[in-house]
């Protein structure tokens, strides 16, 4: 007995297994993620999937991020082509050596003059964007997958063509308040044509079953509304021509809101993620924080924590001299160019995996 109990100890340690009394646990289907306790912490969590992963528009994210957010924890990047992610971030100077690798995870260094490590996660490649948008709702199961080392306390996920443009340090402190309430999900409001809709291009996800339920239900309407606007054949066409003096603050463009409609609708409709008597449901947080851009608040400018240009509207829209001298104004390195692409393209056919059959 005494053997095995010696094992038994020398087992867990070697592993690393957590068995202090002040952590608890997040359980799912998939397994298991530690979500609390003293040394818990927020990771950040993006999508770069498809022509995403050759764009140095990640590496905008990625340095706005790190240099003007002051964000120096772990970061999660979900990719179906992790070499050529990898590429484009060594190329623009933010991505270190690699630390370790397997089926599920791709762990990297920060490049030279950063903190924090990048957990690739590997996924199968798609080619409808309503499914790169599904992993949202993988969020807990995706950093499962991750190899944080420390346990995880929040999520938050924001889209790829969202510039950090302020330090974070009181976001995520609120961010850390809410995690000692019982939310399911933490999202700023639409405004102007969308108003009051649950905007879904900054999401903070909390841990717990009510959340797990919340997001399994997302993940159904979200299939069912990317498939019924697939089959209407949306794709930001026949929509009304804008320039960039109409656009306003307090407004989404037609292509805007047709682009994050079926994740935005299917939210909406999830009730599963709304108050419960057992949780209380989604966190709205409060409109200063976040900011749809114009060329007016550019020139003058104005920052938020969370500034989104939107690929499908603004970064169209807006004169991209105006951006890319508001984005030095803010402390962005001239080398980084948001609309350029990485050089090697050879990376293109490596390092992914079968696209999933229907």
């Amino acid at each position: 007995m005494r053997v095995l109990c010696l094992l038994t100890v020398l087992f867990t340690g070697a592993l690393g297994l957590r068995t202090s009394s002040h952590t608890s646990w997040h359980s799912s289907a998939a397994g298991t993620v530690s979500s609390s306790g003293a040394d818990a912490k927020p990771v950040f969590y993006l999508i770069v999937m498809g022509k995403l992963a050759y764009r140095h528009q990640v590496s905008l994210w990625l340095t706005s991020l790190r240099k003007l957010g002051g964000f120096k924890d772990e970061v999660v990047l979900i990719t179906d082509k992790p070499v050529c992610l990898a590429k484009t971030l060594e190329e623009a100077k933010l991505l270190g050596p690699k630390i370790s690798s397997n089926e599920n995870v791709e762990i990297y260094g920060p490049g030279a003059g950063f903190e924090g490590n990048l957990h690739f996660i590997k996924r199968p490649v798609v080619k409808d964007i309503y499914k790169m948008k599904m992993e949202k709702t993988r969020g807990w199961l995706n950093v499962k997958n991750a190899a944080i080392p420390h346990p995880v306390s929040s999520i938050i996920y924001t889209d790829e063509d969202v510039v950090i443009g302020k330090d974070l340090t009181n976001f995520v402190q609120m961010v850390r308040q809410t995690e000692k309430l019982k939310h399911t999900l933490g999202l700023f409001r639409d405004t102007g044509a969308s108003a009051g809709e649950l905007h879904t291009g900054v999401v903070v996800m909390f841990p717990g079953e009510s959340t797990e339920q919340c997001m399994q239900s997302w993940a159904k309407h979200l299939a069912k509304n990317g498939r019924q606007q697939k089959a209407e054949g949306k794709k930001n066409a026949f929509k009304e021509v804008m320039d960039e003096e109409d656009l306003k603050e307090d407004m989404l463009t037609d292509e805007e809101m047709e682009a994050m409609g079926p994740d935005q609708r299917a939210l909406g409709s999830t009730g599963l993620c709304k108050k419960k008597a057992d949780h209380d449901g989604i966190r709205i947080f409060p409109a200063e924080y976040f900011w749809f851009p114009t060329k007016g608040g550019l020139n003058q400018d104005k920052k938020a924590e969370f500034v989104h240009f939107t690929n499908t509207g603004r970064w169209k829209i807006i004169s991209h001299d105006l951006i890319k001298k508001y984005l030095v104004r803010l402390g962005i390195p001239e080398e980084i160019d948001p609309l350029g692409s990485v050089k090697d393209k050879t990376c293109a056919t490596d390092g992914t995996l079968p696209a999933k059959k229907e």
